[in-house]
C-alpha cells in the first residue's frame, strides 16, 4: 500500500473517531450546538440539499445503491480491478515494468497474511470512519441539541391513569369525528384514493409552521419519499428512516393509507432536524392536527391513539375495553389493517433490527433506547396542560 494511501485512510478514521468523540464531549442539550450547528450549519445544509439534489425525480438513495453496484461490477473485470488496485496488491502480469521495478512493488511482492488482513482491517475502518463523520457533519450532531422539553418550556411527566382515561376518552371521540368527515368513507378500511394529491407538500405546510410557531427553524422543502420495496423496511420493524448522506427521508411504500401521512410527517420531523423519536412523534402529531385536510387530521389521531390506548391498557384493562368496544367500525377497520398488514413482516429479521436499532439509539445519548417513543404522549399531555395554563 502506497504512503498515500494509507494516509488518506488514517485520516478518515481519526476524522471518524474525532466526530463522535466531540458528540460525546458536548453532551445532551448543548447550546452551543444548537446555535452553532442547528439553527447554523443544518439550516444551510438543508437549504443546499433541498433546491440542488432535492430537485431529482428519483430518490437519492436508489442513486447511491446504483453507483455502489456499478463499482463493484466494474471492479469484478479483471482489467479494471486490476487498475484499482495498488501495485503490491496485483500479479507481475497486470503491472507496468515501470511499476514492477519500482521499490514499491520490489518491497511488497509477496505480502504476508498479516499484512493482507491489516491492510483490509484499515480499508474498512477507513470506510466506517468516512461514514461516521459524514453522517455526525450532515446531521448527527443534532443528537446534542436543546430538548423540545427545555424549549417549548413542557413538563412532560408519567401520566397518571386519570389522565391517561381522559386522553383516550378525547380521542376516541375524535377519531369517530374525524373520520366521519372523511368524504365517502364507510366502514371499510381506508384506501389510498382517500389520501391528498401531493401528500408531501401537504404535511410539509402545516409541519413548517408548528415549528416556527415553537421557535424552531424550518428551512427548505425536504422530501420524504416511498421506499419500494416497502415490505423490506416493515421487516426491518421500520416504517420510515431519514437518510442523512441524501437529505431526505422515506417511508414503507405498502404502509395502510391511515398510517401513511403520520409517518411522514414523523420523517419530515427528522428531516428538519429534530433527532428524539418522542419529539418527532409530538410534533408530526400537532402538524397533523392543524392540517385542513381530514384523512391527514385522522393519520395523526390514529398514531396517538396506538400510544394512548396500549398505556391506558396496562394501567386499566377494564376501562380501556369499554373504550374500544365503543370506537366506529371504520375506526376499528383501520386498526385491524394495520395490525393485520405488519404481521405479514413478523419474523427473526426484525428482532434482530429491533436490537441494532436499540443500541443505535442509546450509542446517540437517548438512554431510554426504543421506548423514546412512549414520550409521545407525555408530551402531547404537556403540550394541552400549558395551553390550559
Amino acid at each position: 500500500m502506497k504512503r498515500g494511501t494509507a494516509g488518506r485512510r488514517w485520516t478518515w478514521v481519526l476524522l471518524g473517531g474525532g466526530a463522535y468523540a466531540l458528540r460525546l464531549g458536548l453532551g445532551k442539550d448543548s447550546t452551543l450546538v444548537e446555535n452553532v450547528y442547528s439553527r447554523g450549519v443544518f439550516v444551510g445544509l438543508r437549504w443546499l440539499w433541498d433546491f440542488t439534489l432535492g430537485r431529482s425525480p428519483i430518490p437519492l438513495l436508489y442513486l447511491l445503491l446504483a453507483a455502489v453496484l456499478l463499482r463493484g461490477v466494474w471492479l469484478l473485470i479483471p482489467s479494471k480491478r486490476a487498475r484499482g488496485l495498488s501495485p503490491e496488491w496485483r500479479r507481475p502480469s497486470q503491472l507496468t515494468p515501470e511499476e514492477y521495478r519500482s521499490d514499491i512493488y520490489v518491497s511488497a511482492k509477496t505480502p504476508s497474511v498479516t499484512t493482507k488482513i491489516g491492510k483490509a482491517s484499515l480499508a474498512v475502518a477507513s470506510w466506517a470512519g468516512a461514514l461516521v463523520f459524514l453522517f455526525y457533519i450532515l446531521w448527527g450532531f443534532n443528537y446534542n441539541r436543546v430538548g423540545v422539553e427545555r424549549q417549548l418550556r413542557l413538563e412532560a411527566v408519567p401520566v397518571d391513569v386519570v389522565a391517561l382515561r381522559a386522553e383516550a376518552d378525547g380521542t376516541a371521540r375524535s377519531l369517530a369525528e374525524t373520520r366521519a368527515s372523511v368524504a365517502g368513507a364507510a366502514k371499510a378500511a381506508l384506501a389510498d384514493g382517500f389520501l391528498p394529491r401531493g401528500l408531501e407538500a401537504e404535511v410539509r405546510s402545516p409541519l413548517a409552521k408548528v415549528l416556527e410557531d415553537a421557535g424552531f427553524p424550518a428551512p427548505g422543502r425536504p422530501r420524504i419519499r416511498p421506499l419500494w420495496p416497502g415490505g423490506l423496511l416493515m421487516r426491518l420493524s421500520s416504517s420510515g428512516f431519514y437518510f442523512p448522506y441524501g437529505g431526505e427521508g422515506y417511508t414503507a411504500s405498502n404502509l395502510t393509507a391511515a398510517e401513511r401521512p403520520f409517518v411522514t410527517a414523523h420523517e419530515m420531523t427528522h428531516a428538519y432536524g429534530i433527532t428524539d423519536e418522542g419529539a418527532a412523534n409530538f410534533l408530526g402529531y400537532l402538524a397533523c392536527e392543524s392540517s385542513a385536510d381530514a384523512v391527514i387530521r385522522y393519520s395523526g389521531l390514529l398514531a396517538y391513539w396506538e400510544y394512548v390506548f396500549p398505556a391506558l391498557a396496562r394501567a386499566s384493562a377494564e376501562d380501556a375495553g369499554k373504550l374500544a368496544a365503543r370506537l366506529p367500525e371504520g375506526v376499528r377497520a383501520d386498526l385491524r389493517a394495520a395490525l393485520e398488514n405488519w404481521d405479514r413482516y413478523r419474523g427473526p429479521v426484525r428482532a434482530a433490527a429491533e436490537a441494532v436499532y436499540e443500541r443505535y439509539l442509546k450509542s446517540q445519548g437517548i438512554a431510554e433506547g426504543a421506548k423514546s417513543y412512549d414520550r409521545f404522549v407525555s408530551l402531547v399531555v404537556a403540550w394541552k396542560r400549558r395551553a390550559v395554563r
